[in-house]
């Protein structure tokens, strides 16, 4: 049995951007996908979710029970096979300490994008196959597309981290469609 793709998402405490690209990406594919998150920072380790990105997850039909911050691990990376970061900031922190997880490692906004534009391309298969071959296919064409950060909420007000859940969505469902061969 092949295993489930693994896609591990990650902010800097794991407990805004992080845990609602988790959940929505989640929400959008079938068991075939395993989404975790992490932190680069461990301050917030062990922490639910921040409630208003608890709240616009409930609001849009995601689960969002269960949270516990982490902080990123170089066991996490190694089991991953795509990691989508929030910042430009989060990119280079990876690709610094964690050099052999750069190439698999995306802004999440950006990564949407590329999903979007090479789904045709990705060959039929299981999610797995499907999942390893976008990766590559992103790699190749990573230096064509605009870095689009997504950013922090932290302290901001609702509306805010409605905006965020909007762009994770955006980015995220052309991600779900390539995976799962809806595109």
């Amino acid at each position: 049995m092949t295993p489930p793709f693994s896609v591990l998402h990650v902010c800097t405490g794991n407990i805004c951007r992080s845990p609602m690209s988790e959940r929505i990406l989640d929400g959008l594919t079938g068991d075939d996908v395993y989404n975790h998150g992490a932190g680069t920072s461990s301050w917030h380790e062990g922490e639910n979710m921040q409630p208003f990105s608890a709240s616009e997850l409930e609001d849009r039909g995601y689960d969002a029970a269960g949270h516990g911050a982490r902080h990123l691990s170089r066991a996490q990376l190694a089991a991953s096979d795509l990691v989508l970061v929030a910042t430009t900031g989060h990119l280079e922190f990876i690709a610094e300490s964690y050099p052999e997880a750069a190439g698999k490692t995306f802004l999440v906004r950006t990564f949407g994008r590329i999903a979007a534009d090479a789904a045709a391309e990705l060959p039929d298969g299981d999610v797995h196959t499907r999942g390893k071959a976008l990766v590559a296919l992103a790699e190749q064409r990573r230096g064509e597309y605009e870095a689009a950060d997504l950013a922090d909420p932290w302290g901001m007000s609702r509306a805010e981290y409605a905006r965020i859940a909007d762009q994770l969505e955006a980015a995220l469902k052309p991600v779900a469609a390539a995976l799962e061969g809806d595109a």
